[in-house]
């Protein structure tokens, strides 16, 4: 009786034990080409770097192209090159290539490590707007009267292949009782990205000023940028193309031309709470090399919390040939209250 109860405890000893090491941490094994093992929790494969997880140091970064074989206890869902995604314990008979066990209980499936391209993938965020509407003005009553009113929105859409940008700004003051400015900018773009730093682009660019007897101008065309850094704190990007513009004045003769499209967009986190931006963009007029207009406006944001912040913006805006009486550059300073979605 004595040594039944020995053997009843060591088996349920060893049977703890085996149960305390099947659940541990040897979840999953990668060997290496250079015929190093490792055991832990496969986590992901995302471009073409596996994540190890292990319990005696923080996540291991391997090379995909590195491994020869590789094995999970766990189930993984594995993204493949035409679109399929499988999902099921994974084991390695033969150097490069799973063997896939259906989680459902069907046949397993062979798969060559070529045609994996990610292993539990984070779920891809839905693509949204992001941008800011901005609020200035100033009033003054007394010996002078005067109201000076100024609304600005940007948005973008940003995915891997593609970009959509909307720009729009309206002023409009008034002293004793007389409009002193009122004009309306407007911006639609399309940015086609044929790799990370290069891109074609079609862009509508309209202005109307009563004040520059500018009813209406149009400018339209393509042409293709090249995007140095692109991150949050700090983004460049140059482009060049070729522009027709459409140009109905009030007072003057309407006229057209064809004209280059040199531009530049740019901002910088300067600190913490503070980013500097600026849109610049020339149009030299190909029939007459003389002529051209060009817009700059640059602003410095200021954070003060819950996605609001301070913005003081400064546009310039200059036409080499502006008529008769009129000035050829036109300064405009904007402080206003800006709001982030």
């Amino acid at each position: 009786m004595k040594k039944l109860v020995f053997a009843s405890y060591y088996l349920c000893l060893a049977m703890l034990l085996q149960f305390l090491i099947s659940g541990h941490a040897l979840a999953g094994e990668v060997v290496l080409m250079n015929g190093d093992r490792l055991t832990g929790k496969i986590l992901e494969i995302k471009d073409g770097i596996l994540t190890l997880e292990t319990d005696y140091s923080e996540p291991i970064k391997l090379k995909f192209k590195a491994v020869q074989k590789m094995t999970s206890s766990d189930p993984v869902a594995l993204h493949l090159t035409d679109g399929e995604v499988i999902k099921g314990k994974i084991t390695t008979s033969t150097i490069g290539q799973l063997v896939v066990a259906a989680e459902s209980g069907g046949e397993a499936v062979a798969v060559q490590f070529d045609n994996i391209t990610a292993l539990n993938p984070p779920p891809i965020e839905p693509v949204r707007w992001k941008g800011n509407i901005t609020i200035g003005g100033n009033w003054q009553d007394g010996n002078t009267e005067a109201m000076n009113v100024s609304v600005g929105a940007s948005a973008v859409r940003r995915t891997d292949n593609d970009r959509f940008l909307i720009n729009f700004l309206y002023n409009n003051s008034e002293e004793n009782g007389i409009r002193t400015t009122e004009n309306t900018y407007g911006q639609l773009k399309y940015d086609y990205f044929l790799n990370a730093k290069w891109y074609l682009y079609l862009t509508v660019d309209m202005l109307s000023d009563e004040f520059k007897d500018i009813n209406f101008r149009t400018s339209v065309g393509p042409g293709a940028g090249y995007q140095i850094w692109d991150e949050d704190d700090k983004a460049l990007g140059l482009e060049a193309g070729i522009s027709y513009t459409s140009e109905d004045r009030n007072m003057g003769e309407d006229t057209d031309w064809l004209s280059a499209r040199i531009g530049a967009n740019f901002h910088y986190r300067l600190f913490s709470k503070v980013l500097f931006t600026d849109q610049f963009v020339i149009y030299p007029n190909l029939d007459d090399t003389d002529e051209y207009t060009l817009r700059n406006e640059a602003a410095l944001v200021t954070d003060i919390g819950a996605n609001w912040a301070f913005r003081l913006s400064n546009i310039w805006e200059r036409n080499s040939d502006p008529g008769s009486l009129l000035e050829q550059d036109d300064f405009t300073w904007i402080l206003g209250l800006q709001y982030s979605f």
